[in-house]
This record gives C-alpha cells, structure tokens and sequence, in this order.
C-alpha cells in the first residue's frame, strides 16, 4: 500500500470514528441552547401573534374572539384564508392555536401560572380543555412531571374523558355567568397575602396606560353593576 493509500485509509477511520462517537458534551450543550434560546423566541412570538390578532381583529373582547359564531369577523377569516400562501407561510391551525393561547392565557392569573411556563407545542396541546381552572390543573401535572408531548396528551385525554363522566353522572355544567365571575374573582383573589395587582404594578404603568387601564376598570365596573341589577331584579338577591 503506497504511502498516500494509507494516509487516506487513516483519515477515512478518523473520519468514521468521529461519526460513530456521541459527544454528549456537544449534545447537551445543543439541547440547552435550544431550549433556553430558540424555543423561548418561538414562545415569545406566539404570544405576541396571539395577542396582535386579539386586539387588531377582536378589540381585545375575549367573549368576541371565543365565540363560535362563523360570522364573527369577516376580516379574520380572510386573514385565514391567507395562511399556507407564499407571502403568508403559516397554517391555519398555527394561527388560531397563537390566538387560543393568548385566549388562554389572558383567563389565567397574573403569575404562578404554570401553563405560561409550558412551550408552545405543550400549550396548544392542552388548549382541548378549555375551561382555564382543568387547563391549569394538567398543566402543573406537566410541569411536575416533566412530561412529554405524548404523555401531555394522554393527559389531556384522560382529563377530558373524566369530565366527560362525572357530566354523565348527572352534574350539571357550572354556567356560563358563574364561571365567567369565578374566574375574574380569582384574578383579583389574594395570593400569598398579596393582592395579584400590587402597588408596584401600577407605578410600572406609564400615564397613558394609567388612563387606558382606568378606562378598562370603570367599563368593567359598570359590566358587573350591570350584571349584579340583572340577578337581583330576577329574584337572585
């Protein structure tokens, strides 16, 4: 064998022991990498296309952005309609799990949420559920047990398929109003002998968020003393 022959014969198994052997080292550091930088600007752009369809599309009314009426926002559907062409390359199903998280996320408290915690594919995953408290409920499981996306799935499963008996047994589903005043109270609930809003928070607003967020708290007000006159006058008091 010529002196060239074996210089290549050496490279070659040089070559083929590089590829056989696992830098675990490399693998762990790619993994972390991803997970702490790639997958975390995928989450923050989810969130922020979610957002950006509520409130361009749906002015921020969550009833509005859940309804299921067909005919809800023409101009949204036709925005559907762009998705899979090559000047809009997402799907459909991208973009209404961006808007359902948004949804999602908007029902949860402030913080201590531990869907918020979850990557995108994970939350699209426990969208299924719906209502904010089961979501919330699987998702701390997730998180606790570091689960996978199969078994977030099974999960989901069997969470939806408990609800689904404990209905058969003849418990009626919580109303609409009921959940609707639950889930706001909680938000606004003591956490951990903190209010979810602290003194803090609203120093971190600027004036014209100020004025926003006190046009928001007088319209929700007026809502809720809406609401409360309509129960009390059908005999509720």
């Amino acid at each position: 064998m010529t002196k060239k022959a074996l210089t290549t014969t050496r490279t070659s198994e040089a070559v083929k022991a590089e590829i056989v052997t696992v830098d675990k080292k490399l693998v762990d550091e790619a993994v972390e990498w991803i997970r702490d930088t790639a997958l975390e600007n995928i989450k923050k752009t989810f969130v922020e296309v979610g957002n950006y369809i509520l409130k361009k599309f749906f002015n921020d009314d969550i009833e509005l952005a859940r309804s299921k009426n067909p005919f809800k926002n023409a101009s949204f559907r036709a925005l559907a309609e762009r998705c899979g062409t090559a000047d809009f390359p997402v799907s459909k199903t991208w973009l209404n799990n961006a808007v359902g998280v948004a949804l999602m996320t908007r029902q949860l408290p402030s913080t201590k949420s531990a869907f918020k915690l979850l990557a995108p594919t994970l939350q699209e995953t426990l969208l299924p559920l719906k209502d904010p408290e089961r979501v919330e409920k699987v998702a701390e499981k997730v998180i606790e047990g570091e689960y996978t996306l199969r078994q977030a799935r099974k999960a989901v499963a069997q969470e939806r398929a408990r609800t689904t008996k404990d209905d058969g047994r003849g418990r009626p589903p919580t109303p609409g109003i009921v959940k609707t005043l639950n889930r706001s109270l909680k938000l606004f609930a003591f956490e951990g002998g903190k209010r979810s809003f602290t003194k803090a928070d609203v120093e971190e607003l600027d004036d014209d968020q100020k004025k926003e967020a006190i046009k928001s708290a007088e319209a929700l007000v007026e809502k809720v003393r809406a609401l409360v006159e309509k129960l009390k006058s059908d005999g509720g008091r």
